[in-house]
């Protein structure tokens, strides 16, 4: 089975011009292309394009899955624990070593996306600065018995409150607490988030209806 990751870059000039405007505009691009499936292999099956796979196959990195490189997992983890606890605004300043053994013992069938997930989750469960075994999410402690029972599908997965549902709406707090603190300056709260203004927007409109945040939001706006 192939299971390694391949990027695919390409260099490319390309142009283009401003609604209204004659002016071309030079732009430099560099297309990356990940794919999970033998390219080579689906191209001598006809099942990919063959000028599209010589277009594109222009410098390729073949990257292991995480299983394979375990001794890499304290890196990523700590790199994880540092940039969500600033963007969720919660100081956090390490891994216990249980939760380390844990993390480096675990196969990763969600590769490194699959950490960042459990890492972010565990920076919202955690009730201290350091992030303790217990903290890690419960699929973590499922690990032995999927080696029984074959493959586990983490697509089944829903915890009670659902992983995604619990980060978005501490994302939404995050959001509205941010507004709040900068007076109604959604510019200056995106930046203290370190997220876009658009983006900031999209989390607001998930939050519940409050018709007090909103008149002072709007009240803030108008001033």
């Amino acid at each position: 089975m192939f299971t390694q990751v391949k990027l695919l870059r390409v260099l490319q000039q390309m142009e283009f011009s401003r609604l209204g405007s004659n002016k071309l505009i030079p732009l430099r691009a560099r297309l990356i292309f990940a794919t999970h499936r033998d390219l080579g292999k689906l191209v001598a099956e006809g099942k990919f394009r063959q000028d599209l796979f010589y277009r594109i196959n222009v410098i390729r990195i073949d990257s292991p899955p995480l299983q394979e490189h375990p001794e890499d997992i304290p890196r990523i983890a700590k790199h994880f624990l540092q940039h969500y606890a600033q963007v969720f605004q919660k100081p956090m300043e390490s891994i216990e070593p249980s939760a380390l053994e844990q993390l480096q013992g675990y196969s990763w069938p969600g590769n490194v996306r699959e950490l960042e997930n459990v890492i972010q989750r565990a920076i919202i469960l955690a009730t201290g600065k350091t992030v303790r075994l217990e903290d890690l999410s419960l699929n973590m402690h499922d690990d032995d018995r999927s080696e029984i029972d074959g493959v586990v599908d983490i697509g089944d997965y829903h915890p009670a409150g659902s992983f995604e549902r619990q980060l978005r709406d501490y994302k939404v707090k995050l959001a509205i607490s941010a507004v709040r603190e900068n007076n109604g300056n959604k510019t200056l709260a995106a930046r203290s988030l370190c997220i876009s203004r658009a983006y900031l927007h999209r989390l607001i409109r998930l939050a519940e209806p409050d018709p007090l945040f909103e008149q002072d939001l709007g009240e803030s706006e108008t001033a």
